[in-house]
Parts: C-alpha cells; structure tokens; sequence
C-alpha cells in the first residue's frame, strides 16, 4: 500500500505550479511592449527576454546548493516574491521607465525561470515519499503548470488590447500564492543541513563505498543533463520558427494561426502531464524517454513535408508539447533516483541549468549547424530539418543512457 500523501502540501504545491509559467505572458505581448519604446533598438527590447534565460543559467546551479541550508518552503517563496517583484515593476513602471529598468526587472524573473522544476521536484520530495505515487504526482504537476501558463498568458493577451500595463494586475495573484504556501507548505529540515554519519556498527569501508556510489549517481546525472541540453535545444526550433514557418515561409495563416500552433505545444504538455502516470509507470516504463523522443522526431520532420497544412502543424505542436512534458517528470524521477536524498537538489539544479542553457543557446547554434550543413541559416524548412535529424541522434543515443539504468540509490 502506498504512503499516505499530505493532501494539504499538495494544494500548496498546486498554488505554485498554477504561477510557475506566468512569466510567458510576456512573450505574448512583445509587440505592444515593443510599441511603448519605438524609439529603442529592437536588439535592446529582445533583451527582456533573453535576460531571464541568462540568469536561470547561473541561478539554476546554486538553488540545489542552497537547499542544503534553506528548506524547500523558503525557496518558493523566494521565488514567489521574485515574480511579484518583476510583475510590479512592468506594471507600474512600463512604458514610463527607461527600457533598462525593465530588462533589470526581467532579470528577476530569471531566479525563478532558473529554479521552477527544481522547486517542484523538492517540493515532492519533501511531501510525496513512495516512489510511484511522486512519478504520478510529477505528472499532475507539470499539467497544472501548463494549465496556468495557458490561462495567465490567454487572459492576459486580452486584457493588453487595452493596454499592455494592466495584463501584469495578474501577477497580483502571487500575493494570494505566498500567503497559501507560507501555510500549507511544510518547512522540512534540509538533509544536506546536517553532515551525514555512518551508523554505528557499519563496516569500516561502509562511508567511503556510500561516497564512492553517489559520485557515480552524480556521473548519470551529468549523463542525462548533457543529453537533455541537446534535446531541449532541437526542441526549441519549433517555438522560436513556428510563426515565421506558417506566416512568411509557406503563408499558412496569420498572426492568429502561429499563435495557436504555438499554444499547441502547452496543450500537448497538459496531456502528457495528466497522463504521465497511465502511460509511463504502467506501460512504457524505462522507454518513457526514448520514445518522447521518438515523437518529437515526428513533431519536428512532419513540418518538412507537410507545408500546405495549418491544422497538421497544429498536430506537430501537440506531439512535441507531449514529448517534452512527457520527458520531464520522468527524468526528475531518475535524477531522484540516481542520487541520495541529500544531492537531489544539486542534481536537479544541473539538470535544470543545462536544460535553460538549451533554450539560451538553440537560436544561435541551430543556425549555425542550418548554415554549415545547408548554406543558408536563415531558411526556416532547412532548420526544421536539420532539428529532425538532430532529434533523432537524440533519440538513438538515450538507448544507452536510459534502457541501461544506473544502480538505485541506498
């Protein structure tokens, strides 16, 4: 029988998945953003969203290290006060300010950007104790993390027609979110606060084996980290030339129809969280991995040859959506796995930096590869190819990453 769940953790934990996504409201309303500061470089106004990402990189390191002296609980609110912060400055200071002043306040956003599944996964550590029913629980958390992105980003799109300030009233909902998790979160004592002991009677030997055994989980959590960094950044092609792809390339749509087929990858996200727990722990097991990869080969070489159809590229939205929330709650698992209780944090603090560094870096090195391959890096069907190829060596090489297992954990 499995452990009994903290119903009242849970809902604090909810509290923070519904926000963890917020931040991409920002994305949807660049243009009016962009509008406010017609006078300043297009280059300079980009860097409101590219300063996030630069400081989750760094952050994302440090947010296991500091969970060995701050519980859990602290850090998310931390967080919380973070995205509060960002969201008052671009309320109340946007279109007003100097357009330095707001690339500072994004870089607020980039200490939570850096830490949302890290947080999430000591969260359930801390409150979810057997191991089937955290897998499932990780699932249902990262739906809900879409669920709100799409939500928080939706809502605030209509409320920025009227004027683009008011769209961050909604970031007042983290007022309500920290007051929720300062009282249903539970403050656990970090493990890695107090320095482990052998137990009495062990073996002479016993710690030296125990740091030999966790050096070598913190090898697979590099393994799979490195992995994802490549994974993540072919991914990525799709987000960032989806709108170029169905408007200019093959004028499929309008802004319209590259938004959706934008918000199609949240929606399949939403899916693969809800299901994680169906199709992972019950069917595909050690392959959950590989196969999301497999669909994402899929997701991103459909959009090679399927260029007269809007709805099909919907599709490919979908299933790359799928894959990558498919993929995340089951690597967290691993990484839980992989490591004793007291390196969960620093594990899930490299995986989540190199999985940023991915995002950070896709624009750049798929253009690269797209010119060096094809001779032209700036044709969206060849980065859509190259991207498919990419994903595919992705999937090959997990073969051995994933279906052989490293030892569990004492």
């Amino acid at each position: 029988m499995g452990k009994k769940v903290n119903v009242k953790a849970l809902i604090g934990i909810f509290v923070f998945c519904f926000g963890a996504m917020a931040s991409n409201m920002t994305m949807g309303i660049m243009a009016y953003i962009s509008q406010s500061y017609a006078d300043s470089p297009q280059a300079v106004i980009q860097t409101i969203l590219v300063t996030p990402s630069l400081v989750s990189v760094i952050y994302a390191l440090f947010v296991g290290k500091l969970n060995t002296k701050i519980p859990a609980k602290m850090l998310v609110i931390i967080h919380q006060i973070g995205i509060l912060a960002y969201g008052l400055i671009f309320l109340l200071l946007g279109g007003v300010a100097s357009i330095y002043v707001l690339i500072v306040g994004a870089g607020l956003l980039g200490f939570a950007q850096g830490s949302n599944y890290t947080l999430l996964g000591l969260l359930l550590a801390d409150v979810v104790k057997d191991e089937k029913q955290r897998a499932t629980w990780t699932g249902i958390c990262t739906s809900i993390m879409s669920v709100g992105g799409v939500v928080i980003t939706t809502v605030g799109g209509f409320i920025a027609v009227s004027r683009w300030q008011n769209a961050y009233l909604l970031f007042l909902y983290f007022i309500i979110a920290i007051v929720l998790e300062f009282i249903l979160l539970p403050n656990v004592k970090p493990e890695g606060s107090v320095q482990a002991k052998p137990e009495a009677g062990a073996a002479p030997g016993a710690e030296a084996a125990a740091a030999a055994q966790a050096k070598g989980g913190m090898g697979r959590v590099w393994a799979i980290s490195i992995h994802y960094l490549f994974f993540f950044m072919f991914l990525y092609v799709f987000g960032t030339n989806v709108s170029e792809f169905i408007i200019n390339t093959y004028k499929l749509g309008t802004s319209a129809e590259a938004g959706f087929a934008a918000s199609c990858v949240t929606i399949g996200g939403i899916f693969a969280g809800a299901l994680f727990g169906l199709y992972s722990t019950r069917f595909l097991k050690k392959f959950t991995v590989p196969f999301m990869m497999l669909l994402s080969v899929i997701g991103l070489g459909l959009p090679v040859f399927m260029t007269t159809s809007v709805v099909g590229i919907y599709f490919c939205g979908i299933l790359l959506g799928f894959a990558m929330n498919g993929c995340a709650p089951y690597i967290m698992e691993e990484l839980h796995n992989a490591v004793p209780a007291a390196q969960y944090g620093k594990a899930m603090s490299i995986y989540s930096a190199f999985m940023n560094a991915g995002m950070l870096i896709a624009i750049y090195v798929i253009t690269f590869l797209t010119q060096l391959v094809c001779g032209d890096g700036n044709n969206i069907h060849y980065k859509f190819v190259v991207a498919a190829v990419g994903v595919i060596i992705c999937f090959v090489t997990s073969l051995p990453i994933y279906l052989s297992k490293g030892k569990k954990k004492a």
